[in-house]
């Protein structure tokens, strides 16, 4: 049998179009698909959030994830945990697999059960042929990688009750705090100030990939050095259009020191 094919690496083009599309899907109105859980019991989407017109937080995971997925998860119970000390059982909370193929019912308990239990916290995975559709509602990138893996953005959705996107929020691995500041603005109706995310928070989104000989993610380095070149010849465009005022708004300036 011939090798498998290498799936080419995420470049910056690609890392920003699927952010622009998770941005793009905050108002948007869900659609109600079926969904099947850790306990093999089917519901609606809506079933959620509609009756007990609860915020939903949604998150994305595949249980055959060997380290990101249950660090996101680990982390959201951290930040549910917190949020439930400011707002009480005022929301629930649902990690959506994205491999539904292999995310049996089986499969999604026994990822469940490597976590301290909560009855609002639901474990389910869509019908096979409603992934794309759900995903894409949801603005949440994914891509099959030829070893099985995949490629996803570190994202947690919040919706409101009646089933419209509030806001994403992204690196629930490093910043889950993030998720307890936007599901208090939609239960107490207090917006916090914005926060611009960084060069670097945006990196974490993205540029980490699976070592299986150390057993870990690690930094993406084609990633970053794709990013590295793309702002390099930015820094370059600005240097040759722009140089020459530049420098000599500089020299005006040293000028102006030098005669003070």
């Amino acid at each position: 049998a011939p090798p498998a094919r290498s799936t080419p690496q995420l470049d910056a083009v690609q890392m920003r179009r699927a952010l622009e599309d998770s941005e793009k899907a905050e108002g948007r109105v869900l659609s109600d698909f079926e969904l099947i859980d850790q306990n093999g019991a089917r519901f609606r989407l809506r079933d959620k959030f509609g009756p007990s017109k609860r915020p939903l937080v949604v998150s994305f995971i595949y249980t055959s994830c060997p380290e990101v997925c249950p660090t996101i998860t680990s982390e959201l119970r951290k930040a549910v945990l917190e949020a439930r000390k400011r707002y009480g059982d005022s929301f629930a909370v649902l990690s959506l697999s994205f491999d539904p193929l292999r995310d049996t019912p089986e499969r999604l308990r026994k990822y469940a059960l490597r976590f301290p239990p909560d009855p609002s916290f639901t474990f389910a995975a869509p019908r096979p042929e409603d992934t794309e559709s759900l995903m894409r509602e949801f603005g949440f990138f994914f891509r099959r990688k030829a070893d099985g893996s995949f490629d996803h953005l570190d994202m947690a959705t919040v919706v409101r009750p009646d089933g419209s996107i509030y806001k994403q929020v992204y690196s629930t691995r490093t910043q889950p705090g993030l998720l307890v500041e936007r599901l208090g603005e939609l239960i107490t109706g207090k917006i916090a100030p914005a926060r611009r995310a960084s060069l670097i928070d945006r990196l974490k989104y993205f540029c980490y990939k699976y070592d299986p000989e150390k057993g870990i993610y690690v930094p993406d380095y084609p990633v970053l050095a794709s990013m590295a070149l793309q702002l390099a010849v930015f820094a370059l465009i600005i240097g040759v259009v722009w140089g020459g005022r530049i420098r000599g708004f500089f020299r005006r300036l040293l000028k102006k020191d030098l005669k003070a």
